[in-house]
């Protein structure tokens, strides 16, 4: 019996002397992102120059994220277009319900406050509802 408490201590020791997993702020923006792109009628954002819109939404595309990580504590400020008319307050709020929750469950960190901006309200004129 004592070699089998013997060969525990031993994996133990084995699995301190690894490390431990640092994520580091560039990793969390993929999670915000990726997060965020999950909620339905998000695309990414719109690139604006003194408040001119350049270029077009990507209705395709993933959001933009900036994250500031303080020990287990992320802020983030997510940046996407809404696609219309989807409803920009709900949109926003799942983006953040979304990002809170798969940065808890991936990375078991605690989330301060997620910022939405939205740049555009494009039209996805590949969806066309149809009037019977």
């Amino acid at each position: 019996m004592s070699s089998d408490v013997a060969e525990v201590d031993g994996a133990a020791a084995e699995v301190a002397q690894r490390g431990q997993l640092e994520l580091r702020e560039r990793a969390i923006e993929k999670l915000v992102t990726a997060a965020a792109a999950e909620v339905d009628d998000v695309a990414g954002p719109v690139s604006r120059v003194l408040g001119q819109q350049v270029g077009r939404a990507d209705l395709d595309g993933r959001p933009s994220a900036d994250v500031t990580l303080a020990g287990d504590l992320v802020t983030a400020s997510v940046s996407l277009s809404v696609r219309w008319p989807a409803s920009v307050p709900d949109v926003a709020d799942a983006v953040r319900h979304r990002v809170r929750e798969r940065l808890s469950t991936l990375a078991d960190l605690r989330v301060g406050h997620v910022d939405v901006v939205v740049t555009a309200l494009p039209v996805d004129r590949r969806r066309r509802r149809r009037v019977e």
